[in-house]
């Protein structure tokens, strides 16, 4: 069963680029990417609940990789505005690092081993391994430098002896740099291809 599982995890990423390409594809053959008062009035229909649900995608997203979080971020962006899809990116992105922290603390490697990939779990344990005392430097820099595996050490953090506090504080104010970094760059990208 834990393999069926693991297996299905594994899968998520996947399904969830396709499913982003085709929403996508049918977002043009609808004319919604047509004018930005389309899409608008596309997210427009969802009311709140637009934001609810883009919410919570971003914290499952943490846990379990649905889309890589600088695509969501970025779709959160062009769906509500820079600031406003930047905010609710940093909202659902924080929630899910403290939950995923705390699923890591009461429920150890076997948790862990579900969602990650045997290549990263192996990663994982090296950086855990070799890392224990440098694990808040390990978290400060994945989350200064673009691109870098957050989620990741994440986990780890939650196998460390980090506490809580620093953790929060750490994801508080460093995830935002990562947020702006990787979410602009990959916007600059769309945009030259959508003009």
């Amino acid at each position: 069963m834990k393999d069926k599982i693991h297996i299905i995890i594994q899968l998520l990423p996947i399904l969830g680029i396709g499913s982003l390409i085709w929403l996508f594809l049918y977002g043009i053959h609808l004319g919604i990417f047509d004018t930005a008062n389309s899409l608008v009035s596309f997210i427009g229909q969802f009311g709140r609940y637009g934001v609810a649900l883009f919410i919570s995608i971003q914290i499952v997203q943490v846990i379990v990789p649905i889309i890589p979080g600088g695509i969501s971020t970025v779709v959160g962006m062009m769906m509500f505005g820079d600031y406003r899809g930047f905010l609710y990116s940093y909202i659902g992105l924080v929630i899910g690092e403290i939950i995923a922290d705390h699923l890591v603390r009461h429920y150890g490697h076997g948790f862990v081993k579900m969602i990650l990939s045997k290549k990263n779990y192996e990663k994982f344990e090296n950086l855990i391994e070799r890392n224990q005392a440098k694990i808040r430097t390990l978290l400060v820099l994945t989350f200064i430098i673009p691109f870098a595996p957050d989620d990741l050490a994440c986990f780890v953090a939650g196998f460390s002896r980090v506490k809580f506090k620093d953790y929060l504080l750490i994801i508080m104010t460093l995830k935002p740099i990562s947020i702006a970094i990787y979410s602009y760059l990959i916007l600059h990208v769309v945009h030259l291809f959508i003009k």
